[in-house]
């Protein structure tokens, strides 16, 4: 029998502990002398779920990345003509496809999209686009088909597979027919080996690969023919794929074409052949599929219809996500208040509250926040709501926002941890405008006089704890912005703009002196709370998203590169408030979906996701 190191190239070490997990360790076994273990660092392969989509079905087309996907139209009960979008935790309405259908094949982005084929019935070959927003028709393919495989390619460069062809009233039965889309039209290609139908596949059109169908088979298209390859283990139809010719993930689907014979097996290729990995956590046939063979999402399904979405890791670290959970309960119920400091001390002050008459009145009232109750602290001079503030718990400051009997004020006041000072003002009176920084290194910026479109700022002002000075201006005005960092390294994400510019998507980054755009949320956002340490590290939790604004509890976090949703607050709300950074942070009070006359005083703390390098014990069996 061989021996580890002449496999390897390495011996099996006699340790007292574990080395120390990195990269440079992965791949490596050891026997651990104090726990008398063999023990390993591989990669940890594992399904997990993620949020539901809205409306449950499958047979849909499908496409994108792992944090930012689109399902669109498929089969509940019926055919279905909507769209969601994925963020990387939550779903969101998007635009209607002009015809509702099953069975067709998706490829693209969330952005810039594309569905073909599909039942109408028959089969058809219609193409529609997506923007982001809306879906346009486009030029049909040559032949009509559905249950096919078009996950390889983007929007001008896709490769469509395989599928069921049924003219009425001669059914042709299953295809091997390829056809590339360019943008504008379709070509015919080399056609399969073997004709399959609902199959999958994966890769971009000079380099696909498909899996399934009736067979076992899996061929690999170079851009010119394709060529058989190694079967995989357990033969399934209308099954999941991502990866690449070389790297391939196959999920799902069902081995005799129907309900019975679900599957909810995951097989790896690479490059070589398939090993069976983690299951999926839920059966199902028809799946939408996306993402990458290292992180891969499982997106509803039949069996019947189901709202289920999984992700698909696979890593040497164990991951926990990042997540909210319930705090203390603030004194009062308020919305439209400010806050600042951290999780384990932070400050809320301000706000609008029910008042006897109706209709809600703005308070003076301070709390205070040690990471598990609130306590009451100075009250401020003039009580308002919709201000801006900075700095931390012992050392905050508000200023601006709109005062009784509901004007705008510019009056500006410190608080030192038991009592709020009246300092000099603030040159602009504005209400919902956005701050960041220390209580001697602080910024104001955007904001609203009115509400309406020319009324919008673009103004940042900087404070250094005595006086104000202009800053730069932003690059698009807006209000009701979440924001991160300090004084000379900003993030200002998300807001409204008024008269038909809906909720943003917009950030920008200011380095003390200018703004400059940065990556764009993921979902559009307005209202919410936000924290954050700088411009590469920036959290964003609740207000109302999406093109159609609903309140939601969806939270977005920045980490330098891009947006990507992580668990949502348990509460959905609007015009909270919060504090603190995206590893440790605090939500509180606004409004629940009942509107004005649903305001909350509960508080969820947010711990970031953590991974962890992670050995495994080896066991015989």
């Amino acid at each position: 029998m061989a021996e580890y190191e002449s496999i390897h190239g390495t011996r099996v070490r006699y340790l007292s502990s574990d080395p120390t997990l990195d990269s440079s360790t992965e791949g490596q076994v050891w026997y651990n002398s104090t726990s008398g273990t063999n023990k390993a660092l591989v990669q940890i392969k594992a399904w997990s779920s993620s949020g539901p989509m809205t409306t449950a079905r499958g047979n849909g087309g499908a496409a994108g990345t792992s944090t930012s996907a689109f399902v669109a139209s498929g089969y509940t009960t019926t055919a279905v003509a909507n769209t969601e979008e994925y963020s990387g935790f939550n779903w969101l309405a998007g635009g209607n496809v002009n015809t509702a259908r099953p069975q067709t094949a998706g490829a693209g982005t969330e952005t810039a999209g594309l569905i073909a084929g599909g039942f109408e019935p028959p089969s058809t070959g219609k193409t529609e686009e997506y923007n982001g927003t809306s879906w346009s028709e486009q030029n049909d393919m040559n032949v009509e088909r559905r249950t096919m495989s078009g996950t390889a390619g983007t929007q001008t460069a896709a490769l469509f597979f395989g599928g069921y062809r049924d003219i009425t009233p001669t059914p042709n039965g299953a295809m091997n027919s390829t056809e590339s889309y360019n943008g504008t039209s379709w070509t015919s290609e080399s056609a399969l080996n073997t004709a399959v139908w609902q199959n999958t596949g994966s890769g971009i059109q000079t380099a696909a690969v498909s899996v399934g169908g009736p067979p076992t088979q899996t061929e690999h298209y170079d851009g010119s023919s394709w060529t058989t390859d190694v079967a995989i283990n357990t033969a399934r139809l209308a099954a999941g794929a991502a990866g690449t010719t070389s790297n391939i993930l196959f999920y799902g689907g069902t081995t005799d074409g129907g309900d019975t014979g679900l599957s909810a097996k995951t097989e790896e290729y690479d490059g070589t052949s398939w090993t069976e990995v983690a299951d999926m956590a839920v059966a199902r046939r028809g799946l939408g599929k996306a993402g990458a063979s290292n992180n891969a999402i499982a997106m509803g399904g039949l069996g019947p219809a189901k709202s289920n979405t999984e992700e698909f890791t696979s890593s040497i670290n164990v991951i926990t996500a990042a997540s909210w959970a319930s705090g203390g309960n603030m004194g009062d119920k308020r919305a439209f208040s400010q806050g600042a400091g951290t999780q384990t001390a932070g400050i809320v002050f301000g706000g609008l509250w029910p008042s006897p008459a109706g209709g809600g009145g703005r308070i003076a009232d301070t709390e205070e926040y040690n990471g598990s109750s609130w306590s009451e602290g100075g009250a401020l001079n003039t009580g308002r709501s919709q201000t801006g503030g900075f700095g931390l718990q012992t050392a905050a400051v508000i200023t601006s926002g709109v005062n009784p009997p509901g004007a705008l004020t510019n009056i500006t006041e410190e608080y030192n941890g038991s009592s709020w000072t009246t300092v000099n003002t603030n040159p602009l009176s504005l209400r919902d405008g956005s701050c960041s920084g220390t209580l001697t290194a602080g910024l104001f910026f955007a904001g609203t006089s009115s509400g309406s479109a020319p009324d919008i700022s673009v103004t940042t002002v900087e404070y250094d704890g005595t006086n104000w000075t202009s800053g730069g201006n932003l690059g698009t005005a807006r209000y009701g912005m979440g924001s991160a960092g300090t004084q000379s390294d900003t993030l200002g994400f998300g807001g409204y703009i008024s008269g038909g510019g809906g909720l943003q998507s917009v950030v920008e980054a200011y380095n003390g002196t200018s703004w400059t755009s940065s990556p764009a949320l993921a979902v559009s956002q307005f209202n919410g709370a936000s924290g954050g340490t700088n411009s590469s590290q920036a959290w964003f939790a609740g207000g109302l998203v999406g093109s159609t604004p609903n309140i939601s509890g969806i939270t977005q976090q920045y980490d330098g590169t891009g947006w990507s949703g992580v668990t949502p607050l348990s509460t959905a709300r609007r015009a909270l408030v919060g504090g603190g950074t995206s590893s440790a942070a605090f939500g509180a009070g606004g409004y629940g979906p009942g509107g004005v006359n649903t305001l909350v005083n509960s508080t969820e703390e947010l711990t970031g996701e953590t991974s962890v390098a992670t050995a495994s014990t080896l066991t015989t069996s």
